[in-house]
């Protein structure tokens, strides 16, 4: 177990050098010093435990209360979503999001007896039957 163990840290440690990742860190530190960003991020927190307290109340809740917190935050969140750094992050971590789920794929198919070597994953959403396929990657 040892081996496999220090192998998947240095895959790992391999996983930090690429591009994909290197963004998505650089992204977050974007993020992170985006003063506009925070607050709204803090804002949203507070709509969203304002929300909650009134749900919590069950039967007695204010339902045009609840209605007002969805509105500010779907407006909240809507320019969060539209925040150039925010865009960027989702990007970024979308990207290596990509790159683990591929890798993850390959450790798969390896655990299933497929040979390590050659084994290719099928694209995300593939079910297999090539009918109605535009083609894999």
């Amino acid at each position: 177990m040892q081996n496999i163990e220090q192998l998947a840290r240095e895959l790992g440690a391999a996983l930090q050098l690429q591009p994909e990742y290197v963004r998505t860190v650089a992204a977050q530190e974007k993020n992170d010093a985006d003063e506009g960003l925070q607050a709204n991020m803090q804002e949203l927190g507070l709509v969203r435990m304002q929300y909650q307290h009134e749900a919590a109340k069950g039967d007695a809740a204010d339902e045009a209360l609840m209605g007002e917190y969805q509105t500010k935050f779907q407006a909240i969140y809507d320019t969060l979503m539209q925040n150039p750094n925010m865009e960027e992050y989702q990007a970024a971590t979308k990207e290596l999001d990509a790159v683990v789920q591929y890798v993850s794929a390959i450790l798969d198919g390896c655990a299933q007896g497929e040979d390590p070597a050659t084994f290719e994953p099928k694209p995300a959403g593939c079910g297999g039957g090539c009918g109605s396929c535009d083609g894999c990657g």
